[in-house]
């Protein structure tokens, strides 16, 4: 069918029938964008994110970074199934999408948690002119867990706040 024929056809059909065909492709545009959206985080959270280590603290273009986040459950069960959301400038860090740590968090208890190695620049994400790189990191779900089974028992609701470190590129490089 030509586009003029369906620009034709779709002026004569019934108003229904067209109403009924925005409305189907309505939902599909507000859940891809319901999951681009960050979920809500507290600072009440018994989840914390307490500190995030870059190596080397201050890279230049193409360095090779290491990243180690460390966290405190405060809670009084159990925590896993750590999913992120790492940005860099803005720019989420695609080997965190659809990816769940299944390192347990014992209550009471802090982990230095080894996370991706990623890179200072790459092809889609160039070194910024002003050498300046932001860091975030936030936990965007978690999962906790029954103390003797250790099955889960729910979500981690509200998520901690995320945690943002700047990096800028040493004097030397």
């Amino acid at each position: 069918m030509s586009f003029f024929n369906l620009v034709f056809s779709l002026s004569h059909a019934p108003l229904v029938g067209v109403a009924s065909l925005l409305l189907a492709f309505a939902p599909a545009q507000g859940t891809q964008k319901d999951a681009d959206r960050p979920p809500a985080f507290s600072e009440r959270s018994l989840l914390k994110i307490i500190g995030v280590d870059v190596q080397p603290a201050n890279p230049g273009p193409d360095t090779l970074c290491r990243l180690k986040v460390r966290l405190r459950n405060s809670g009084k069960q159990p925590a896993s199934d750590l999913a992120f959301r790492v940005t860099i400038n803005g720019q989420r860090l695609a080997s965190y999408v659809n990816h769940v740590f299944h390192t347990t968090l014992e209550p009471g208890k802090d982990l230095d948690l080894p996370l991706y190695n990623f890179w200072s620049s790459e092809a889609g994400r160039p070194y910024p002119g002003d050498g300046r790189l932001v860091l975030e990191v936030r936990v965007i779900e978690a999962r906790w867990l029954d103390p003797q089974s250790k099955n889960p028992t729910g979500p981690v609701d509200p998520v901690p706040p995320p945690f943002q470190v700047t990096m800028t590129k040493d004097a030397k490089r």
